[in-house]
């Protein structure tokens, strides 16, 4: 554990917003491979997670997964046409690309190695996200960006009073 920050991925940090934004907080959730994404979102639906460094590499999700290679690679693999359509098999290269584009879409929210507040990331985010950077998952799911900015929403809600 990091000392009073968290390390993510905003790929991850953007499903933890949508996951807020639809009430999902994952308490029923399977977990096989030992990950922490429901623990974190959890974490964060709570008001827990008040800094946060984002890093395209293996997060505070991925570090425990069994799917993680020394320490680094996610051997997991797609199994959906969306993925193979835009030639990803791997997850690794789909979620680092993406991490990618989302730290050069939002270079001052998603610096790489940078600790910060969780509500001076919200409150940027509320300034800045558009649906067309939210489109970067390329995920044929419409609802996404409304719930993602609804989580947003809330978020800010949560972590003013922290």
């Amino acid at each position: 554990m990091n000392e009073g920050f968290n390390i993510i991925k905003p790929h991850h940090f953007l499903d933890f917003l949508y996951d807020l934004g639809i009430g999902y907080r994952h308490e029923d959730e399977a977990n096989i491979f030992g990950n922490r994404n429901g623990e974190l979102c959890q974490e964060f639906i709570d008001g827990k997670m008040k800094r946060i460094k984002f890093t395209p590499l293996a997060d505070d999700i991925c570090k425990p997964c069994k799917k993680l290679s020394g320490g680094e690679v996610c051997t997991d693999c797609f199994d959906d046409e969306t993925a193979f359509f835009y030639g990803f098999q791997h997850k690794v290269d789909f979620n680092y690309q993406l991490d990618m584009k989302l730290n050069k879409a939002l270079p001052k929210i998603f610096c790489f190695d940078k600790i910060r507040a969780m509500c001076d990331v919200l409150c940027e985010l509320d300034k800045v996200l558009t649906k067309e950077i939210i489109d970067l998952y390329k995920w044929q799911r419409p609802e996404r960006a409304e719930k993602t900015f609804e989580g947003i929403k809330k978020g800010k809600t949560i972590y003013s009073d922290h």
